[in-house]
């Protein structure tokens, strides 16, 4: 029972965090690039004069123009944005925008979308709104409620939280919702 309930637990992982096999991917073949290139680049210098010559008069530009401090600022710039953006996609959790729970024997994976469907649905007919006037947006701990109200006609807030988290707390979700009216109304 406990075997099955940790493959259970390692199922509901995977299906909730993003695979990291894309950005290594690109990485791999802009380096496999970069090596196939140089060493043709060697081939083809080796074998012929002119080419040989024409990529000395490169490295001669490329050596000058290093020796300014502009360009060498330029390319560290560079160099540290690209190094922090690979840095975060390996350490980051990646999440997918999904939820997950454990329902006895069961693992329950839910789109964020079908969880702000619901929570939009119920607010729109708590509080008497057509579901064009109600969004929501779901993230890992909270729903967030934005509503267009009718012009003239308040909104309660606290009824509109309310049914938002009786709907997700019906379907096994306990999310904190977090309503905001907007300033601007619709006309009925």
């Amino acid at each position: 029972m406990n075997e099955q309930r940790h493959a259970g637990r390692r199922l509901l992982h995977r299906e909730l965090r993003a695979s990291r096999t894309a950005p290594a991917v690109v990485v791999a073949v802009v380096l496999l690039a970069a090596v196939v290139g140089a060493t043709a680049l060697c081939l083809w210098t080796a074998g012929d004069t002119r080419a040989g010559a024409a990529a000395g008069d490169t490295v001669a530009f490329v050596r000058s123009a290093w020796e300014e401090p502009a360009v060498r600022a330029t390319v560290a710039l560079a160099a540290a944005v690209v190094g922090l953006i690979l840095l975060a996609l390996a350490v980051l959790p990646g999440h997918r925008a999904r939820h997950g729970r454990t329902a006895g024997r069961v693992e329950l994976v839910v789109d964020d979308g079908l969880l702000a469907d619901a929570a939009a649905h119920a607010v729109a007919e708590r509080c008497a709104l057509a579901p064009s006037q109600v969004s929501v947006t779901v993230t890992a701990r909270r729903a967030r409620v934005r509503i267009q109200p009718i012009s003239g006609v308040p909104v309660d807030e606290r009824a509109a939280a309310g049914a938002a988290e009786r709907a997700l707390e019906r379907l096994g979700f306990p999310l904190q919702p977090v309503v905001i009216v907007s300033s601007k109304g619709v006309l009925a």
